[in-house]
């Protein structure tokens, strides 16, 4: 039995153009799966801020001792999901008045790394509480 040649000839055909197009594909694919990751990066990061906000204005118990630190470790707990954790060095604490502002800084690595210069995105998220009233004050 022989084959076509015509048949012999689009299978070739077909291969050279999976050969073109699967790297195209498995970046895409690859991009799709890293924006996936980053999303759930941001909600956890948004989570922790949010610990730590609420830690910081007074909402939360916070054990004796200096509140930055408690606050900072209720951030760091908060997100404990994370791959690579979270630093207490990434977490800012800062006060205004009657308002607190929680900060978190995370540089989150790609599996695209190659399209972006450093291989990483700085990813950060931020929550401002009002500070509640303190008994005797």
């Amino acid at each position: 039995m022989t084959t076509h040649p015509v048949r012999v000839a689009r299978r070739g055909a077909a291969a050279i153009e999976l050969a073109l197009v699967l790297p195209f594909l498995v970046v895409v694919f690859a991009m799709a799966v890293d924006f996936g990751r980053v999303f759930h990066t941001t909600q956890v990061l948004q989570s922790a801020a949010d610990a730590g906000a609420g830690c910081a204005s007074g909402n939360t118990w916070v054990p004796t001792g200096d509140p930055d630190d408690a606050t900072r470790a209720a951030a760091v707990a908060a997100a404990a999901t994370l791959n690579l954790p979270l630093r207490t060095d990434q977490v800012t604490v800062s006060t205004s008045g009657s308002l607190v502002t929680v900060a978190v800084d995370y540089d989150f690595p790609l599996l695209t790394a190659v399209l972006v210069p450093d291989g990483t995105v700085r990813l950060r998220r931020t929550v401002t509480a009002r500070v509640a009233p303190r008994a005797g004050n």
